[in-house]
């Protein structure tokens, strides 16, 4: 009856521990107040670094609890029903702003070790909804946390911190790069810098922090 209802006892709400627990990870009330409370409808598209950046939530320090678990929660490899999930919404927002170009390509920021992580996901469940083809265009060349370093090393890195992989050399009108989350906006920077190289770059995430 439910289809995105996942059975009772197999898995609880990451925010208040509710049993009766959808593909969102969360239980209705606590999906409903975090749509209400970190949904980014006036400004789903703004730029950062000059690059236009489209995001479903907005994170801002102390309102936002239930997002910063369920931004923890989708790490890693495992969340591909929740990220099919949160695809649908943020498609649902792009198509009310924006409509989707002919010829483009989603581009998952790349894990360290090459691992079909978060970033990949979601860009994996786009690809599906739109018949837009996933392309693995970028190789990550430094692996050291981005967090640790100070603003300055994070310029020098800017350059170096991914590389075109070989034979990717096709053109697009648009290349969507996809990362969970953006914050400085050092990233996208980064991977811009070798995409604009394929088509002009724009910037998906579930999320932008502030």
């Amino acid at each position: 009856m439910f289809p995105e209802f996942l059975s009772i006892g197999l898995h609880s709400c990451l925010h208040c521990g509710s049993f009766s627990v959808w593909e969102s990870l969360l239980c209705f009330q606590c999906e409903r107040k975090l749509f209400e409370v970190s949904m980014n409808q006036i400004e789903f598209s703004r730029e950062v670094k000059n690059i236009t950046c489209l995001s479903l939530f907005r994170w801002q320090k102390d309102r936002n609890r239930i997002l910063n678990r369920l931004s923890m929660a989708l790490k890693g490899q495992f969340q591909g029903p929740a990220w099919n999930y949160y695809a649908e919404r943020f498609l649902d927002e792009w198509l009310k702003q924006d409509t989707l170009a002919i010829s483009a390509v989603f581009v998952p920021c790349p894990a360290i070790n090459d691992a079909h992580d978060h970033a990949y996901l979601f860009a994996k469940a786009l690809a599906k909804l739109t018949g837009i083809p996933l392309l693995n265009a970028l190789q990550r060349v430094d692996v050291k946390e981005q967090k640790r370093m100070s603003r300055l090393e994070r310029q020098r890195l800017l350059e170096t911190k991914f590389v075109l992989r070989p034979n990717i050399n096709e053109k697009f009108s648009h290349v969507y790069f996809v990362d969970d989350i953006i914050t400085t906006g050092t990233t996208i920077q980064a991977a811009k810098e070798h995409l604009k190289k394929l088509g002009h770059v724009k910037a998906l995430s579930l999320i932008i922090r502030e």
